[in-house]
């Protein structure tokens, strides 16, 4: 993970803020699979770039708060999904990038 990673984050387009902020909260609060996981595979990002989902029968339940931070992203998703899914892609693309 880089620094990228966290500017994207804490400089996120308004449509795409709280769909940042899921991400950014799970990073320092959750390990692997976090709810962030989740949403990656309900949007088909997932799928897309890893040929699988992340948290298949493994994911633990979630607390109102995950679900809460889960909700609000993926009702930004829902009012622009093609805004958010680039956002998406372009902050894991600066996840997975080395320092």
């Amino acid at each position: 993970m880089t620094e990228k990673f966290f500017n994207l984050c804490d400089n996120a387009p308004t449509y795409a803020e709280r769909t940042a902020h899921l991400f950014s909260w799970c990073e320092g609060n959750y390990n692997f699979p976090a709810p962030s996981s989740l949403f990656l595979d309900i949007v088909g990002y997932s799928e897309e770039h890893y040929g699988e989902n992340l948290t298949s029968r493994k994911m633990p339940a979630l607390g109102y708060l995950e679900i809460d931070l889960l909700a609000k992203a993926m009702t930004e998703y829902a009012t622009r999904p093609a805004e958010v899914y680039a956002f998406i892609e372009e902050l894991m693309d600066s996840y997975n990038q080395e320092d």
